[in-house]
């Protein structure tokens, strides 16, 4: 079994391996010019030991000779050396400097995009259901942007140079003493292990500790700081309150890392003085064999340089703790990726950092994640199929469904109803396959939307939630079917079906309007208009070749005329097509084809126990027709109140 102590060793080993793979995944040859850079700055700081030495060694037969002698002639040559030494190392440096920014550039492109990897692998979104896994991936955000992680790549040169001048400074007191050299470089080397662990602690705690806790207090902080909130928290007097809140909370995630570092920094203390003692001895020593007549003068000079130098391997403050952080954070993505499922690094196909890495797929980054492809041209509508389905959510130990069958034939409309918790917006997300079945299948034109791109490009949804982007109208649009997005004529056409013609010729730059007000010529819109762009994306996605399209309660905050008219309108647009409408308001769904209700049961799992047209389940007089009578009851007593208010 591996000692606590060599698992430490390990684990930084492994840190820097981890970084170096990096490195030349991202920039492979600027990386290589950076490396032999930064070893000609630290061969000439060795050499700068050498000369100057040299220089001061001929300076007593100078003194004798005069400026005349061949001592004179010698001191001159070393001089020369000595300032070429002396130059050509921030020269190298710089040199590293200005090729390390385009290792940087690289190498933050192919970080984020191996993070953003993250987000699109798989294609469902189960592993997002996990708030521990959540809380990660935003510490991870938070860390990749901090200004330390960039410093971190760039500061990789600055600590390859100096332990390599380390290198040569042993080189040059081995030729003195061997031994001396050896301890004194295994202490400087102790000292930077403890001092790296300590940082690395406190960056780890960071990241894998207090992800949460700093999570909700980066949110209460934002409370009073947004725009956005700012009124209720003034209204309803929030400030000290949430003020307190976020004390209380960052403290409290806080505490552990305060209290791991304190606890560890015994050992720093310990091999400072440790340090303090072997550099003083080796200096006694010196000294020792210089006053005996063993170290000449120049000797003397180069010697006290190299056992300074030897400093190099011990810790380097902030170039040695922004690597470190750095190297946590990457330690930190390598594990966020390997538990959803990815490999360290991506498929050489994969184009990333901003370079070709292989031959390069027709759609790469969107192939590579699972993700559909751009959808083509129009196509027939898709068949849907739900055959014996058995679903669980996997916070949970009850079904959501068990065995659910449902077959929609391709150019059908159905409208699913049901109480809230029947499973209703859970089969969507079955269609969607943005969850796989435990048991049984589920196929759009044939195919599992779980597990194959084609099928889910045949199926477009807009949620109840549906995404307000803080993008382009084009882009809100156009979503549907980002292969055409510079289609203007289709992209009008998709806005027109979904009655919001009349919105384009509001906005100040048309389709290239911002549609947020936190932007310059930026504009919000209505909750009307943001249904219609919304309604106007999901009709793009049948130009780009959608066979399957859910409405999944993307009207509730709009009134029951207005949810109706919208309905309509798109059983109309997309006549001939597979259609799903959600809904709780069962008059806007009654012109649908069929209906299906859905009920969770005395179990609570979902299924269907009503399926058919709306005269058809009415004359049932079952579920479905109790809770229609019970609706228009209301909008009757609704509409008698509002006649005698009129009287």
């Amino acid at each position: 079994m591996m000692s606590p102590r060599w698992a430490l060793v390990t684990e930084t080993s492994s840190r820097y391996l981890l970084h170096a793979r990096l490195l030349r995944r991202a920039a492979p040859g600027w990386t290589a010019l950076c490396l032999l850079a930064t070893t000609a700055s630290a061969a000439a700081k060795t050499l700068a030991l050498l000369t100057t030495g040299r220089l001061v060694g001929e300076l007593p037969a100078v003194l004798r000779e005069g400026a005349d002698g061949a001592a004179a002639d010698r001191a001159w040559t070393w001089l020369w050396w000595t300032a070429v030494a002396f130059v050509a190392s921030p020269v190298f440096m710089g040199l590293a400097d200005a090729m390390a920014q385009r290792v940087s550039a690289r190498y933050l492109e192919t970080t984020f995009d191996m993070l953003l990897e993250v987000g699109t692998h798989p294609y469902g979104v189960a592993p997002f259901d996990d708030p521990k896994l959540t809380g990660r991936i935003d510490g991870l955000h938070q860390a990749m942007r901090d200004w330390t992680f960039v410093m971190g790549v760039d500061s990789t040169w600055v600590v390859v140079s100096t332990r390599l001048a380390g290198v040569g400074a042993l080189v040059v007191v081995s030729t003195w003493s061997w031994w001396v050299g050896l301890v004194l470089m295994v202490g400087y080397l102790l000292m930077s292990k403890v001092v790296t662990t300590w940082i690395n602690t406190f960056y780890d705690d960071l990241l894998d500790v207090t992800g949460n806790a700093r999570r909700q207090a980066t949110y209460l902080r934002r409370l009073l700081t947004d725009g956005a909130t700012g009124k209720e928290v003034r209204l309803f007097g929030l400030s000290s309150h949430l003020l307190d809140r976020f004390q209380a909370t960052w403290m409290s995630a806080m505490a552990l890392v305060w209290r791991n570092r304190s606890r560890t920094v015994g050992p720093v203390v310990a091999v400072l003085s440790v340090a303090f003692v072997l550099n003083a001895g080796a200096f006694a020593l010196l000294a020792h064999d210089a006053v005996g007549g063993a170290v000449s003068l120049g000797a003397l000079a180069t010697l006290a340089q190299g056992l300074l130098a030897l400093e190099s391997f011990g810790p380097m403050g902030d170039p040695q703790s922004a690597l470190a952080r750095n190297t946590a954070a990457a330690r930190e993505l390598v594990a966020v990726r390997r538990l959803v499922g990815l490999p360290v690094l991506p498929d050489d196909r994969v184009r990333l950092g901003g370079m070709r890495i292989g031959p390069r797929p027709r759609h790469p980054v969107r192939e590579h994640c699972g993700l559909a492809p751009d959808r083509g041209p129009a196509q027939p509508a898709a068949t849907v199929e739900l055959d014996d389905v058995t679903f669980t959510y996997p916070a949970r130990s009850e079904p959501a469904f068990r065995n659910l069958s449902l077959r929609i034939p391709a150019g059908q409309s159905v409208a699913v109803v049901g109480v809230n918790g029947a499973g209703k917006s859970t089969l969507i997300k079955l269609l969607c396959g943005l969850y796989p079945a435990d048991s049984g299948t589920v196929r759009v034109a044939g195919a599992d939307p779980a597990a194959d791109p084609r099928a889910r490009a045949r199926v477009a949804v807009i949620f109840q939630d549906f995404v307000h982007y803080h993008l382009s109208l084009r882009d809100n649009v156009g979503f549907g079917a980002v292969g055409r997005l510079d289609d203007e004529r289709a992209l009008a056409s998709a806005l027109t079906d979904a009655g919001g013609g009349a919105l384009l010729a509001r906005l100040p730059q048309d389709w290239d309007t911002v549609l947020s007000p936190e932007y310059a010529a930026g504009t919000d819109l209505s909750g009307g208009q943001w249904q219609r762009v919304a309604l106007a994306r999901a009709f793009a996605a049948i130009r780009g070749g959608a066979g399957v399209l859910v409405l999944d309660e993307p009207t509730a905050a709009l009134d029951v005329r207005a949810e109706a008219a919208l309905f309509d309108r798109f059983l109309e647009v997309t006549r001939g097509l597979t259609t799903i409408l959600v809904s709780h308001r069962l008059s806007s769904v009654r012109h649908a084809d069929r209906i299906v209700v859905l009920d969770p049961g005395h179990a609570g799992n979902g299924a269907i126990v009503e399926d058919g047209s709306h005269e058809e389940l009415m004359a049932l007089g079952g579920e479905y027709a109790a809770m229609f009578a019970l609706q228009a009851s209301r909008f009757n007593a609704a509409g008698a109140d509002r006649e005698e208010l009129a009287r």
